[in-house]
């Protein structure tokens, strides 16, 4: 009788060990990709009434900062003018005791002339 191949026999019983990583190998991946694909799915999902709400946060935001801006130049722009007519009112008041000074020269000069004649 003819002996069997054992060591056939065991190369088809036994897997190389090449082939023992390459199958836990394959089968971690495997593992990890079911894991994120049930992470994925299993999250907030992107629905209509989130856009909504972020749309109408902005919409509420860009109100309130626009309404802020606004005063902020209104206010910007009324203490302008108030500067503008303050340097006015100072030059009138300037201009008025120049006239006033003038009014008292020609006033002296008509009590002279009167008193002479």
């Amino acid at each position: 009788m003819v002996a069997p191949n054992t060591a056939l026999d065991l190369d088809l019983l036994i897997p190389d060990e090449e082939s023992l990583i390459s199958n836990q190998n394959q089968i971690e991946k495997e593992l990890i990709l079911e894991e994120i694909m049930s992470e994925m799915n299993s999250g907030n999902e992107f629905s209509i009434n989130t856009l909504i709400k972020a749309m109408a946060l902005l919409f509420v935001a860009v109100f309130i900062f626009g309404i802020k801006i606004h005063f902020s130049n209104r206010v910007y722009e009324l203490s302008r003018d108030i500067s503008l007519l303050k340097s006015k009112k100072s030059f009138l008041m300037e201009q008025n005791e120049i006239l006033q000074f003038k009014l008292e020269e020609q006033r002296f000069k008509s009590d002279i002339i009167d008193a002479i004649f």
